[in-house]
């Protein structure tokens, strides 16, 4: 059974994308990650990127920390028909700590900073 998807959406996967964001977006801080967004008045929907450093461990914790991103993201906003998924970028670099957060926890932290940034009500 397909899940119904609510927000349209892209992925971000260029690195030139990623670091205009850093350096021209917004951010808001929270335990497990760090959400950039950036309005963005030519793009549709949502254009997401997912990052980890190297600083959080090899390839398998840094793949383990994005998925963890992912699906806290598609429970507040992909799949929620109440988000708002107009002409921004978001980016989500996760921290240390998300490896060890609950993830009822970081469901909860993504839909703070989602609203911070004005995506979902």
């Amino acid at each position: 059974m397909a899940k119904h998807v609510a927000v349209k959406m892209r992925r971000l996967v260029r690195r030139v994308d990623f670091l205009s964001l850093k350096e021209q977006g917004q951010r808001v801080m929270t335990q497990g990650f760090v959400l950039q967004w950036r309005d963005m008045a030519d793009e549709a929907g949502l254009a997401v990127g997912f990052t980890a450093s190297g600083a959080l461990g090899g390839a398998v914790q840094r793949n383990r920390a994005r998925r963890r991103l992912k699906a806290a993201f598609d429970a507040v906003c992909r799949l929620n028909p109440d988000a708002k998924g107009q002409g921004k970028w978001l980016v989500m670099v996760a921290k240390m700590p998300i490896f060890k957060m609950d993830y009822v926890y970081l469901v909860a932290d993504m839909r703070k900073a989602l609203r911070e940034a004005g995506i979902i009500c």
